[in-house]
Order: structure tokens, then C-alpha cells, then sequence
């Protein structure tokens, strides 16, 4: 369902659901329905022996249990928050152990009207039997990165609740440095306000000096250089890493982390996916499709394969050998840069 929905719901004070599903990448979004829907539940006037938070995967379902069995104490409803539970996830690796799911999908056909659930998820498979049993008798509601123009409008507004203006140019520059989203976009936002103090502007030069990319960010652009075959820019981007202290397994985790993005982003553009759809695909932002779509247009499939296996191999070297793992980093780039 729509956050249209959701919106109605608080702004009338009359939910329609007891039970409410919040998923997605946008972890600012979920953050911020779950604190509305969690003001509406929970009143101040409310005590607290009627709201229970569960954090994480690991919970006695007993407790579980004995919380939604219990009456309200001196009020009408209950409230429980269960934040990333992997409820949503049938793999007993990553998600919920099978006794907790099977307690589940018994439990949810069977909830008092006074107790309300918010399920807070960053991770869900939509082919569990969980997730679709809510989505058709309950409230679930998605909450994914938004796209660039969306999040540059959204970005500029902050700005001037700051007290401050931003170009959208350099909106679009700040996103790119913040990956993770709204709260990332929020949180260097508040940094470079305050850092600019009395001016109006925030500029370029204020992002720059403030704003630390994320590494996979730093190395996407030796990636670039290494596909392009200029070993020069590769060595001198490697160098610039080492003398930040970057350890060369990070690093080659990084360019790892890139070449399958790229690879991946040349997968499903080959099949007619939207940017949109690539985005949820391979859980990043919208925005980033154009990054890695842009060089994934322009190098073979191949390349790309035997880079991912070049790296992968020098990887497992990296972990295993007892020589110094700077200059064999800088001995596969060599490598890699004049052969792809």
C-alpha cells in the first residue's frame, strides 16, 4: 500500500489496521512512519507496561506471547515494535529460525483488536507466506530510496529548514557522496550548515572539504581507470588509498564490490529493466543506476567477468599469503589495467 495510506491513517487518528508492515532501503522513511504510527498507538498519556520493543531476530516467543495475551493496562490497546526481525526471510541463515515463522503464521490469524503490531523491516523476501498473508489482511508498506529528482527536491528543502540554500547541481553531487539515502543526505546536511555558519550558500567547496566519500565510492573512479586501461590514474588513486592507511583488502573488497555492480547494472539493462526496478534489484539508490549504467555501457561482458574472477582470486591471495599485500595490490592493478 501506498504512504498516502499510512498518511490518512495518523492524520485522522483512525487506523484501519492493527498490524502494520514497514519495509524498505530507506531506513529515514521507516524511522520516520514508525515514530508517527508509534505516537498515534502510544499516547503519552499511555503507560509504558503497554509497549513492548523487540530489536533483532533473537526474542523468546514466549515473551512474545505473554505480552499480546495480557489486557491493557489502564488503557484500551497494546503496542509491540519489532525492529528487523528476518520474520520476512525463509532462509533460516539469514532470517527467522522455522519455529519462530511457523509461530507466526499461527499467531497472526489470531491477534486481539487491542494490540497493535509494527513490523520494522530493512530486509524482506515478498514470496513468504508471511509477508503476502499481511499484505492482503493487514497494512504492509514499501519504503525505497527515492529517485534523483525527488531526493534533490527533498535535499534543497532540508537546506532551507537549515537555514540555508544549495544549488541543485550541488544537491545532486551531495546525494551521490551519501548513498544510504535520506538519513546519510540529513546527516552531512546538518554537518555542513553548521560549518558554514553565517553564509546563505552552501557550496561545492563547503561538500568537498566536509563530506568523506564511502570507500567503494573512492574506488569506483580506479575501477573506471583500470577498464579504461590507464594504469598511471589507477597507481596514483591506489597510492592516494595507502596513504590514508586503507587496507589493501578493503580496497580489493571495494573494487569487487564495483565491477559486480557494473556488471550486474549491464545484466539487467539488457533486459529492459527500469532504473527503478535495477535499483530495488541490487538495493542502491536510484541515482547510482546512471553511475554504474554510464561505464557498464561502455565495456564488454567479458571485461567485466574476468576482472570479477581477477579480483576474487587476488582476494583469496590477499587473505592467505605472507608477503606484502600493498605491493601486490599495486602488482594486480598493473596487471589487470593492461590486460582488460
Amino acid at each position: 500500500m501506498s504512504k498516502e495510506i499510512l498518511d490518512e491513517i495518523i492524520k485522522s487518528n483512525k487506523p484501519t489496521s492493527n498490524i502494520f508492515l514497514l519495509y524498505g532501503e530507506e531506513a529515514f522513511l521507516r524511522a520516520h512512519y514508525k515514530k508517527s504510527l508509534k505516537g498515534l498507538f502510544m499516547p503519552e498519556s499511555m503507560p509504558d507496561l503497554n509497549y513492548y520493543s523487540f530489536d533483532g531476530r533473537d526474542y523468546s516467543l514466549s515473551a512474545v506471547d505473554e505480552a499480546i495475551e495480557a489486557l491493557p493496562v489502564f488503557d484500551d490497546r497494546k503496542l509491540l515494535i519489532f525492529d528487523n526481525s528476518m520474520l520476512f526471510k525463509p532462509d533460516a541463515r539469514t532470517g527467522a529460525k522455522a519455529e519462530v515463522r511457523e509461530y507466526w503464521e499461527k499467531r497472526l490469524k489470531d491477534i486481539p483488536e487491542y494490540v497493535y503490531i509494527i513490523f520494522n523491516e530493512t530486509e524482506i523476501d515478498k514470496r513468504s507466506s508471511i509477508f503476502k498473508f499481511i499484505s492482503k489482511n493487514y497494512i504492509s508498506t514499501e519504503f525505497s530510496y527515492l529517485d534523483e529528482g525527488k531526493m534533490v527536491r527533498w535535499t534543497q528543502t532540508l537546506f532551507k529548514r537549515l537555514g540555508k540554500i544549495i544549488s541543485p547541481d550541488d544537491c545532486t553531487y551531495l546525494i551521490n557522496l551519501c548513498p544510504d539515502g535520506m538519513m546519510s543526505v540529513k546527516t552531512e546536511a546538518e554537518k555542513l550548515c553548521s560549518y558554514a555558519k553565517d553564509k546563505q550558500n552552501v557550496t561545492r567547496e563547503d561538500i568537498d572539504l566536509l563530506v568523506v566519500p564511502k570507500l567503494e565510492d573512492k574506488v569506483f573512479d580506479m575501477v573506471s581507470a583500470i577498464l579504461e586501461k590507464d594504469i598511471d590514474k589507477s597507481l596514483t588513486l591506489l597510492k592516494n588509498l595507502i596513504a590514508l592507511k586503507t587496507e589493501p583488502t578493503q580496497i580489493l573488497g571495494a573494487i569487487l564490490y564495483n565491477v559486480e555492480k557494473i556488471a550486474s547494472v549491464k545484466l539487467l539493462l539488457s533486459s529492459k529493466r527500469t532504473k527503478q526496478e535495477i535499483a530495488s534489484a541490487l538495493k542502491i539508490a536510484p541515482f547510482q543506476v546512471n553511475k554504474f549504467s554510464d561505464i557498464a555501457s561502455r565495456f564488454k561482458k567479458d571485461e567485466l567477468e574476468r576482472l570479477i574472477h581477477a579480483a576474487a582470486t587476488k582476494d583469496m591471495q590477499l587473505k592467505t599469503n605472507s608477503m606484502d599485500n600493498n605491493v601486490l595490490l599495486e602488482v594486480f592493478i598493473m596487471e589487470t589495467a593492461s590486460q582488460h
